[in-house]
């Protein structure tokens, strides 16, 4: 079963905070690795080839991070098929997130 990429409001929110256009390029990268991710049924090593240095991890349920470096990361809600993009933000930001959750 395909997975998909949706966002949330709040996610376009975080992209506003960013401010620096350097790392909303970033969080392009991101989601063309994600999106590439999703599509070849989760492949890794087809995704390293967009983006050598994406990473996907599960932080703990249902919630996941994916990056392509360790400036910028994405918080991602998985349920079923839908994978939710709810934050763009740097490693503080994502800490506090998951504090508040």
């Amino acid at each position: 079963m395909p997975l998909h990429l949706y966002y949330r409001p709040s996610f376009k929110r975080s992209l506003k905070n960013l401010g620096h256009n350097q790392k909303k390029k970033i969080v392009g990268l991101i989601l063309e690795a994600l999106d590439a991710y999703y599509f070849s049924g989760c492949d890794l090593v087809k995704t390293k080839k967009i983006a050598p240095w994406f990473f996907y991890k599960r932080l703990r349920k249902p919630y996941y991070e994916a990056g392509v470096e360790r400036i910028i990361r994405i918080i991602i809600k998985q349920e079923r098929e839908k994978c939710i993009a709810i934050l763009a933000g740097n490693h503080d930001q994502i800490k506090q997130f998951l504090a508040n959750v």
